[in-house]
């Protein structure tokens, strides 16, 4: 089958030393029935293993592939360059070590041909390279966007984290658990910025916010993969990157609902998210011993926390930060 001009659904797959798992995130994306009608865009960010060759390989076998190489810039300039590269109704960005389910996919495919939402949103389950039980307990149901019905539904952006927010206490803010409609993203100026790790967190929020129409389909259709060496779980103890990034990208999202959500009720519900989520991180990657303790706003912390738990750790921040 030849491909369509403008295919309801573009695939965009940031590529980066992945050898191990790019076939098999492929492979899982090849055995969903309709694939052949989507677009895979591969873009190799200048990796320094076999990656770009297998993604040549992909591209040379299937007519509905192409790779595009580039030097190394990171995730988000290769989402960026594979949003404007894209000719689908809808894109959709794939992570290069994860999976998605083929029988379950293709709901997606479908949904593309004949909606206009802004977005098309499921859940994903988690696989383990090193089984850990209490990690998978711990985390099982936080890609499964439980405090949403439990049935196909539409929602505005809004009431959708609102949703979560008042019957789960979370909201993911993940970039490959969604279709995003391209004309709503490229319309709203909605890329992702360079040089950013953890670049879905300031990007997501923002892309809900303004959507007028979420679809959500409450089934695990993707498989996000738990693996040593992956950006979010690095060998290596130094996350001055990481937290770097971090540091810009939470301020960043106070700066943002200030200026979105002034005088709505939804901004002191996910601010007060935000901050459980910003202290979590300030401890979890040990913020201060990189040297930002002076730039963290402890009295913004403290008046937006509302359980006792955080408020007890925003005021540790006055006691052993300076």
């Amino acid at each position: 089958m030849i491909v369509p001009d403008n295919p309801s659904l573009s695939i965009i797959i940031p590529v980066y030393n992945v050898e191990k798992y790019l076939p098999m995130c492929l492979d899982s994306l090849l055995k969903t029935e309709g694939i052949e009608e989507t677009e895979i865009i591969l873009i190799d960010d200048g990796s320094t293993d076999r990656s770009g060759e297998i993604a040549e390989d992909y591209a040379r076998d299937y007519q509905n592939i192409r790779a595009i190489h580039k030097g190394n810039e990171g995730p988000s300039a290769s989402r960026n360059l594979g949003l404007r590269a894209a000719s689908g109704t809808y894109v959709f960005f794939c992570d290069s070590d994860d999976e998605v389910v083929p029988e379950k996919f293709k709901r997606i495919i479908e949904l593309s041909k004949e909606s206009s939402y802004d977005l098309i949103l499921w859940d994903s389950a988690l696989i383990y390279d090193k089984d850990d039980p209490i990690d998978r307990k711990r985390r099982e149901g936080y890609f499964a966007h439980y405090g949403l019905d439990r049935e196909e539904r539409t929602y505005t952006g809004k009431q959708l984290i609102s949703t979560l927010l008042k019957n789960s206490g979370n909201f993911v803010a993940t970039v490959w658990i969604s279709a995003y409609r391209r004309t709503y993203l490229i319309e709203n100026e909605l890329f992702f910025e360079n040089g950013l790790i953890h670049e879905d967190e300031l990007w997501v929020p923002k892309v809900y916010l303004r959507a007028g129409s979420i679809r959500y389909i409450p089934e695990r259709i993707y498989h996000y993969r738990i693996h040593p060496g992956s950006i979010m779980n690095p060998v290596t103890g130094d996350r001055a990157q990481s937290v770097k990034s971090l540091m810009h990208v939470y301020p960043s999202l106070y700066e943002f609902y200030d200026e979105t959500l002034a005088g709505d009720p939804l901004k002191d519900l996910i601010e007060e998210n935000l901050t459980k989520r910003y202290l979590h991180m300030i401890y979890k990657y040990r913020i201060c011993k990189y040297g930002y303790g002076k730039q963290i706003d402890k009295k913004l912390l403290l008046r937006t926390s509302r359980r006792l738990r955080e408020k007890i750790m925003a005021l540790g921040l006055y006691i052993f930060v300076h």
